[in-house]
């Protein structure tokens, strides 16, 4: 095979990419979708790179952060230079960097998990394994994730804001969690909760008991945080909850 032959095909593989990835940023969910499948063994091998050791789908959380990153670099390419692989390679380290600085910092908030597009990160976060309940399990997690995004638009709250507001300190987001169980497991802050589409805060502050003890401002500081905990737990989500690995409900139950 000569020379020119050679340089030809490479020429029509890397158009062909670009045109996948145009159809995909363009809203074809099945074309990004197969587009991901069909390049995991060039985002393990990047990935593999950046970390310096061997990945394995489905073990390494750094599969996860590096499909994502793929997944970002469809979105956000443009430009027909470097090229759509030389971009999302630089993505992927980018993302591998930001990843390794997170962790090394212990007061993670849980739920920055989320944020924008949070319904495909549900749905990568299984990367390209082809076990049909790890699929299966994403694609609950997704549907839920729908459900919950509904329901945080009737109080009036996307999903940015509750992870804005999620408290930053591990003490400040239990008491803050342990508020969001009390509101999902007493029967009457529930049924006000449910039928009023909005945060108790007077009768939450005259049920709190001594180990929830907090004022006004701080609730309504923690207010969408709470918020949407609650309705978490109220409307039963558990395979989101697990995903976030939030704490199962109990300890504050409070029948009346």
């Amino acid at each position: 095979m000569n020379g020119a032959l050679i340089s030809s095909m490479g020429r029509i593989a890397t158009e062909a990419v670009e045109l996948r990835v145009a159809r995909a940023r363009d809203g074809d969910s099945a074309a990004r979708e197969e587009l991901i499948r069909d390049y995991v063994p060039f985002v393990l091998k990047t990935a593999s790179a950046a970390t310096r050791r061997y990945l394995t789908v489905g073990q390494d959380d750094e599969v996860s952060v590096a499909l994502l990153a793929f997944d970002e670099a469809i979105t956000a390419y443009s430009s027909p230079r470097p090229g759509f692989l030389a971009f999302a390679a630089t993505v992927i380290r980018r993302r591998l960097i930001d990843h390794f600085r997170r962790e090394s910092r212990r007061d993670e908030t849980p739920l920055s998990a989320l944020g924008q597009d949070a319904d495909r990160s549900l749905a990568l976060s299984v990367g390209a394994n082809s076990d049909p309940a790890a699929w299966q399990s994403a694609l609950e997690r997704r549907d839920e994730m729908e459900q919950w995004k509904e329901a945080l638009e009737e109080y009036g709250l996307t999903l940015d804001d509750v992870v804005r507001k999620t408290p930053k300190h591990s003490d400040a987001r239990e008491r803050a969690f342990g508020l969001a169980i009390l509101v999902a497991q007493d029967s009457r802050l529930k049924k006000r909760f449910l039928s009023e589409r909005k945060l108790p805060v007077e009768d939450l502050l005259n049920s709190l008991p001594t180990e929830l003890a907090m004022s006004r401002k701080t609730i309504e500081r923690q207010k969408d945080y709470v918020t949407g905990v609650a309705l978490m737990l109220a409307k039963d989500f558990p395979t989101l909850r697990e995903f976030l690995d939030l704490p199962r409900t109990g300890g504050y139950r409070n029948e009346r």
